[in-house]
C-alpha cells in the first residue's frame, strides 16, 4: 500500500511539472492567444514595450509582439499583406492609407463594442467622422500628427525677433532677417527649411500646408464622392510662388543645407514646420537648444491638418476578440499620457488631461491650443489619394529646383496646371472625378 502511494505521488508530480511545461491557453478555445503588431514608427518601441508588459500582467494567456519599420517600408508591407491576408492582427496606420482596403471589403467594420467606443466622447466628433465610412466606424484613433513652427528662440532674439512669424509676410520678412551667408555669399545658414525633395508624397503633404492658408487645397470635394484638384488656382499659384522666392529669389533656403529635424537640430536653419514628435527628439538630441512652437502662419485662412494614426484589426488575426481588447486597453488615459511624455507623439483621446504635460513640455501646448478661427482638415477619404500626391511631389522636387519660376508668374501658372491636369487624371482613373 505504501509502494503504492508512492507511485501515485510521483506521478502527481510528474503531472504538475508537466503542467507548468504546458503554455498558457485560451479556455474557451484550447489555444494559446497569440497577437503581433505592425507598426510605421521605431520611436514607438518604448511604448508597446510598455503596454504589452502591463498587459501580460492582467492577460497572462496572450502573447504579444511588435515589429516596427521605417514608415514607406512599412506602408509597402500593408499593401502587399492585406489582400493576401498574412497581415499581422493589428496594425497601426493612417486613415487615408486604410482607405482602398476599406473600400475593397479587406478590412471589417469596428465591432459593437469598439464603435461604442469611439462614440462615447473620448474623442472630438472630428476624429470619429474621420474614421466612418458610409456609415460604419473603421480602426480605433491613436495618436495624430498636427503641424507646428518649430522656431529657435536664441536665433530669434539675436535677429530682434520676438515671436514667430504669424503671416505669409512675416514668414518672408523674417526668414531674410535670419538668414546667413559666408564671405562668398552662399547661404551658411537658411532663414527657414522647407520641405524640397524626399521619396512618397511627403513633398506635397508639406506643401498642402501653405496651399490651404491660400485658400486652395490638393483636392475638392464637389458632391458625393466626387473630386477635382483644388489647387490650380491662385491658392497653388502663390504657394508655389511662395517656395520660389524663398528658395531663389531671397536665397533663404538652399538644397545644400541640411534640413528638417536634423538640420534644426544642428542649427543649420532657424525654423521649419514638423510635428510633436519634433519635441522629443530635439530633447534627446539637441537638449542646449532653445525652441519654441507656435501655430502655423494664416494667409487668407488658417489652420493645420490633423492626421490620424489608428489601430486596425485586420482579418488575417485568429483572435480578433483578443486583438481588440488589447487595442483598447492601450487607449487607457495612462497610456495616453506615456505616449505623449515618453515617445513625442499627440494622442487622440480628448477627455485625458494633458495639462502636467504640458507645465512640464510647453512646446506641446501649441499643438492643441488652437487660436480662435483656427481650423483642422484631414485627408480626404479617397483610395487614390497616396497617387496623387506621390505624382504630384515628383513634380514639386522639380519644379523647387527651378530658378526661371522667379518672378514669371505665366510659368508658375503652366506648372501648376499641367500637375493639377494629371491630379484629375488620376480622379478620372478612379471613377471619382466631378466631370467628364
Amino acid at each position: 500500500m505504501l509502494k503504492m502511494r508512492k507511485v501515485g505521488f510521483l506521478w502527481l508530480l510528474c503531472l504538475m511539472a508537466l503542467a507548468c511545461l504546458i503554455p498558457p491557453v485560451n479556455a474557451a478555445s484550447g489555444k494559446a492567444i497569440r497577437l503581433a503588431i505592425w507598426s510605421g514608427y521605431p520611436e514607438m518601441a518604448p511604448f508597446y514595450q510598455k503596454v504589452i508588459e502591463d498587459y501580460k500582467k492582467e492577460n497572462p494567456e496572450v502573447e504579444v509582439t511588435f515589429l516596427t519599420n521605417p514608415l514607406r517600408e512599412h506602408e509597402q508591407k500593408i499593401s502587399a499583406a492585406i489582400p493576401a491576408n498574412t497581415a499581422a492582427d493589428i496594425i497601426e496606420t493612417s486613415t487615408y492609407v486604410m482607405q482602398k482596403f476599406i473600400d475593397a471589403g479587406l478590412i471589417d467594420p469596428n465591432p459593437p463594442k469598439v464603435d461604442k467606443f469611439l462614440k462615447s466622447g473620448v474623442y472630438d466628433p472630428f476624429y470619429v467622422t474621420l474614421n466612418t465610412s458610409e456609415g460604419k466606424t473603421y480602426g480605433v484613433p491613436f495618436f495624430q500628427g498636427r503641424q507646428v513652427m518649430f522656431w529657435n528662440t536664441q536665433m530669434f532674439k539675436e535677429a530682434g525677433l520676438s515671436h514667430a512669424p504669424t503671416t505669409w509676410e512675416e514668414v518672408i520678412d523674417f526668414s531674410r532677417k535670419l538668414a546667413k551667408y559666408d564671405a562668398q555669399g552662399n547661404l551658411s545658414r537658411a532663414g527657414i527649411s522647407l520641405r524640397k525633395s524626399g521619396g512618397g508624397s511627403g513633398v506635397t503633404e508639406k506643401w498642402w500646408f501653405w496651399v490651404y492658408p491660400a485658400g486652395g487645397s490638393i483636392v475638392e470635394q464637389v458632391s458625393k464622392d466626387k473630386w477635382r484638384n483644388g489647387y490650380d488656382n491662385d491658392a497653388g499659384r502663390s504657394a508655389l510662388k511662395l517656395y520660389i522666392d524663398l528658395i531663389h529669389k531671397y536665397k533663404v533656403d538652399s538644397h545644400k543645407i541640411k534640413a528638417d529635424a536634423e538640420g534644426f537640430a544642428l542649427q543649420t536653419h532657424a525654423m521649419f514646420t514638423r510635428e510633436s514628435w519634433v519635441v522629443g527628439y530635439m530633447k534627446q538630441n539637441a537638449p542646449s537648444v532653445q525652441f519654441d512652437t507656435a501655430p502655423l502662419p494664416k494667409n487668407k485662412r488658417a489652420g493645420t491638418i490633423c492626421t490620424l494614426m489608428n489601430f486596425y484589426v485586420t482579418k488575417s488575426s485568429k483572435n480578433p476578440e483578443a486583438a481588440w481588447d488589447f487595442v483598447l486597453f492601450m487607449m487607457r488615459p495612462e497610456y495616453q499620457k506615456y505616449l505623449l511624455s515618453k515617445v513625442g507623439w499627440f494622442p487622440c483621446r480628448t477627455d485625458v488631461d494633458y495639462e502636467e504635460i504640458y507645465k512640464q513640455v510647453p512646446q506641446y501646448r501649441a499643438f492643441m491650443a488652437l487660436p480662435a478661427g483656427y481650423q483642422l482638415y484631414a485627408y480626404p477619404s479617397l483610395a487614390c489619394y497616396d497617387e496623387i500626391q506621390t505624382k504630384l511631389s515628383e513634380r514639386l522636387i522639380q519644379a523647387f529646383l527651378d530658378a526661371s519660376l522667379v518672378d514669371n508668374p505665366g510659368k508658375i501658372a503652366r506648372v501648376i496646371s499641367d500637375a493639377a491636369r494629371e491630379t484629375d487624371d488620376i480622379l478620372r482613373a478612379n471613377g471619382v472625378y466631378a466631370g467628364k
